[in-house]
């Protein structure tokens, strides 16, 4: 596996529900760290609330500055407020183009369309800007509501394996899912 350096800048997207735009860690650490407060956010991650806004700024410029990881912000339309990140990263395998990807949505904008809308788009500028041949992610068995999201997507799960969680200290089976390019419906866009 080859990580590859993802091209810049990042282009901006502006659905009905979300916009998904490049990092601004100055703007938008405040809402990143006020989303970030909430503890279900964190259940099925191995990190922790931010400890302040300046704690949340410098993640956020860490992520802006990674060089084989492009991080959009995404933005709700109707408060003009940042409820989420997404990234997406390359690589080869095999001599086929992969893209992974992570995303966090605020809770209370969980089942509203967000993320829905906001994968849309990195669905399109995974096959159609990166050329890829698979789109990959991956969550714990045990998250229900992640596992139904991915499904509900079209991904198919490929694999299951049993990793350590980190957070609990325990081993936890770990679904991975993939899309290829001739799963992807583009007329779902």
């Amino acid at each position: 596996m080859v990580r590859l350096t993802m091209p810049r800048p990042i282009p901006t997207y502006c659905g009905e529900v979300v916009a998904l735009r490049r990092i601004c860690a100055e703007r938008d650490a405040s809402d990143y760290f006020e989303f970030n407060l909430d503890p279900e956010m964190h259940r099925w991650t191995n990190n922790l609330p931010f400890a302040s806004i300046e704690e949340a700024r410098l993640e956020l410029s860490r992520l802006r500055d990674l060089a084989d990881v492009s991080t959009w912000m995404i933005v709700d339309n109707r408060s003009s407020k940042v409820i989420g990140r997404f990234f997406l990263c390359l690589e080869t395998r095999e001599g086929r183009r992969i893209v992974g990807e992570g995303n966090r949505i605020a809770r209370p904008y969980w089942r509203r369309g967000h993320n829905r809308e906001a994968r849309r788009f990195m669905f399109d500028y995974a096959f159609d800007g990166l050329g890829a041949d698979a789109y990959e992610t991956a969550c714990w068995a045990n998250n229900v509501n992640s596992c139904r999201s991915i499904e509900s997507h079209g991904f198919v799960l490929v694999d299951e394996t049993e990793e350590l969680f980190p957070k609990l200290q325990q081993a936890m089976a770990m679904r991975h899912y993939r899309m290829t390019r001739d799963q992807w419906r583009p007329s779902a866009r």
